[in-house]
């Protein structure tokens, strides 16, 4: 294997998938970064600005796995082209909105984009790549989005300082555009795997356990960047809330360059449950008082356990899902983390108004403390029920279950 890894990650289509995700991300966080700005300039209320990611996340998150199981029936590039086209439209009425009410009816219109986009070409790294390379395709797809994430708030920035909101809106479009030529480079039903019988499903009950868990792991995820600033400059400590924001970025990117197979050789629950567990610890450091020290290593333990987390568990997924609805079950995932943020953000919110912050990010510690539990069980129980139903993955569910240190339970069912 190379430094830059296997050759079976870098098909034209994994590369086609890479180059989506990646523009999707820097789109989405240039309007992310900007419109806040554009709404206040408006005349906008701070609820107004909270409402525009509530809007675009709510939508999103019902409707991935909805989008999951049409790539399980359809494909993904049938599912994409719509998604592009809603992204195109919506910056272009972008142009014409000139009240912050407008504006946050337009990001129900983003918020179809992205799910159309997103979910579609993570299903189709996952489908498209080798089962040995799975976490390998998936780590290097969530690099391009973070890289794209990296990308976006200095072209953002730069976009407005140069032609203002209009050639924010503008640049956006255009990326659209220039994504209709990758997807329609796409094999058609490259993602389409047998037909089922069954009639569709709103969710993947294989990925029920795994979305669980990952729903307690993110709750306390936007807290870091929605009540940490306000935690630490309340305490004077302006320098090292820069350090931290400078270093999560950094290190993420970093770990998850360099890590991107690991759990292809050392199996995806042992990591997807040491990622959960590092992420958890990351939550209380932040609790503690606020100092240059301890931001630093708090924005170094969460960039390695976010790094991991989220492809390793949709590796895990994909292993664990019946071949027909891989699909949904990517999509129930998703529509997992969305929910997690959703949920954390109105209760660490509420934790942090009566109590304080650092109660707040404790909260979310112990929250993510719990997912790390929820998924042990859940892989228990789900190997047990693979045992008795004869499931088709049964062989890495308890393969799985085994990691745990499980199998002498299972022993006792047989």
């Amino acid at each position: 294997m190379s430094l830059l890894g296997s050759r079976a990650v870098f098909t034209p289509t994994l590369l086609a998938c890479y180059a989506i995700t990646a523009a999707v991300h820097v789109a989405s966080i240039v309007l992310n970064t900007l419109l806040p700005l554009h709404v206040a300039d408006l005349g906008g209320t701070k609820t107004q600005v909270g409402l525009l990611f509530s809007v675009m996340t709510v939508v999103s998150m019902f409707l991935r796995p909805t989008v999951g199981g049409w790539v399980d029936r359809f494909g993904a590039r049938p599912v994409i082209a719509p998604g592009i086209a809603a992204l195109a439209l919506t910056t272009l009425a972008l142009q014409l909105a000139a009240t912050p009410v407008t504006i946050i009816v337009l990001m129900i219109g983003l918020g179809v984009a992205n799910g159309l986009i997103s979910t579609p070409a993570s299903v189709l790294t996952a489908l498209s790549s080798p089962a040995a390379h799975r976490g390998e395709a998936l780590g290097t797809y969530y690099l391009a989005s973070s890289l794209g994430v990296a990308i976006g708030p200095p072209l953002a920035f730069g976009l407005r300082a140069v032609g203002g909101m209009r050639l924010a809106f503008a640049m956006v479009t255009v990326m659209a555009v220039l994504l209709v030529l990758v997807v329609a480079r796409l094999p058609s039903g490259a993602a389409r795997p047998a037909a089922s019988a069954r009639a569709p499903r709103l969710i993947s009950r294989s990925a029920l356990p795994v979305s669980f868990a990952l729903v307690l792991s993110t709750i306390g995820h936007s807290s870091v960047f929605a009540f940490l600033p306000l935690y630490a400059l309340g305490r004077g400590e302006t320098a090292a809330l820069a350090w931290f924001f400078a270093i999560y970025p950094a290190w993420l990117i970093t770990w998850r360059a360099l890590l991107r197979g690991v759990s292809d050789r050392l199996g995806h629950f042992r990591v997807g449950l040491f990622a959960m567990s590092v992420v958890a610890v990351a939550y209380l450091i932040i609790a503690l008082p606020p100092t240059p020290l301890s931001l630093a290593l708090a924005a170094l333990v969460l960039a390695s356990g976010n790094a991991l987390l989220y492809p390793t568990l949709a590796a895990l997924v994909v292993d664990r899902a019946p071949e027909s609805e891989r699909g949904l079950a990517l999509g129930t995932l998703s529509g997992a983390w969305d929910l997690g943020v959703v949920i954390g953000s109105t209760l660490i919110g509420a934790v942090a108004d009566r109590y304080s912050y650092a109660a707040g990010f404790a909260v979310g510690g112990a929250f993510a403390a719990m997912g790390v539990g929820a998924l042990a069980l859940g892989i228990r129980r789900g190997a047990a029920v693979a045992r008795y139903v004869g499931s088709p993955n049964s062989d890495v569910i308890r393969a799985d279950a085994a990691s745990a240190d499980m199998s002498a339970s299972l022993g006792r069912r047989s």
